[in-house]
């Protein structure tokens, strides 16, 4: 019927399925080598054990070849999340906007954790939304294409996309699951300043004064690396000012999970099933800021903020 983009790997087109008479999106890969492509497939199928309207993961509906191209069928998604902020000209998600969406990708990868699967590639292009228009930022996490089963990770693996890649992967440390808890981190990030946090240059090894120079501390001997929190505050809290105490609250939250994903400590990151019972997406430190608002003012901003 059309073609919707084209990659390294090939390209998706879109078709019909004779037989249920539904839209499906086809993954043309050109070029592959069979056993990458049998390791995708492998990856998918592993996945499929997981409900995915309900754990936000697209769904894989066959493998087959054609002219001597190997072809993946999947249901047929809206677009990125990518495609969206460039629809937008950039323009930054509001929180309430970027509650759900980061609500679904924590559930996707509690889930992904559950059966012992780590992602290794999240990034804004591989977040759908599923129908903006019915469905506004429902969402599912696409591409197994690098999908690795966490009990085969080694020490020095190098994974993720350069802006989206944990700490630990460039310093050669033990890899789990927590470097898809720092991309998830980082797409948040991106949904709120409409700008990828980290520039693809940021990852080379900063000299004390150049930290300095960042952040406006000394770096001590024990200090951790790449924590510039103090800087991410000012960053979040200083994107659009305001002087609404349950919009200040709900940023305060929302920094903290934000540091919490991006802590440079992967042992003291916060995981998935941690995540969903946070504050910012639980919205309980509303409840408790808004002990001394009016009804009126707590009923109108709690509508702005679950619509």
């Amino acid at each position: 019927l059309d073609s919707l983009q084209k990659g390294t790997f090939g390209k998706v087109a879109i078709c019909l399925d004779l037989k249920t008479s539904k839209t499906v999106a086809i993954k043309i890969h050109k070029d592959a080598e069979d056993d990458l492509i049998e390791k995708e497939v492998a990856m998918l199928k592993a996945v499929s054990v997981l409900d995915p309207n309900k754990k936000n993961i697209v769904r894989f509906l066959d493998d087959f070849r054609y002219h001597d191209h190997s072809c993946l069928a999947f249901e047929m998604l809206d677009m990125s999340l990518w495609d969206l902020l460039k629809k937008r000209q950039w323009k930054p998600l509001s929180l309430n906007e970027i509650r759900p969406v980061a609500h679904q990708l924590l559930v996707a990868f509690e889930a992904l954790k559950s059966i012992g699967i780590m992602h290794t590639d999240l990034k804004p292009d591989n977040v759908m939304l599923v129908n903006h228009k019915d469905q506004p930022f429902k969402i599912k996490l696409i591409d197994f294409g690098l999908a690795i089963h966490t009990s085969e990770v080694e020490v020095g693996m190098m994974m993720q996309t350069e802006s989206y890649r944990a700490p630990e992967v460039n310093l050669g440390l033990p890899l789990s699951e927590s470097v898809d808890m720092w991309a998830v981190g980082c797409v948040m990030a991106f949904l709120y300043f409409g700008a990828n946090l980290f520039p693809c240059n940021w990852l080379r090894l900063r000299t004390p004064e150049e930290f300095e120079e960042v952040t406006g501390d000394k770096p001590e001997v024990y200090r951790r690396p790449f924590d510039s929190a103090q800087n991410l505050k000012d960053a979040v809290m200083k994107h659009t000012p305001t002087e609404d105490h349950l919009e200040y609250e709900d940023r305060m939250a929302f920094l903290d999970l934000l540091r919490s994903c991006l802590d440079p400590d992967h042992d003291l990151r916060i995981t998935p099933r941690e995540a969903v019972k946070h504050g910012f997406i639980t919205m309980d430190h509303l409840k408790t800021a808004a002990s001394s608002y009016s009804d009126t003012h707590i009923k109108h901003f709690l509508h702005q903020h679950m619509a």
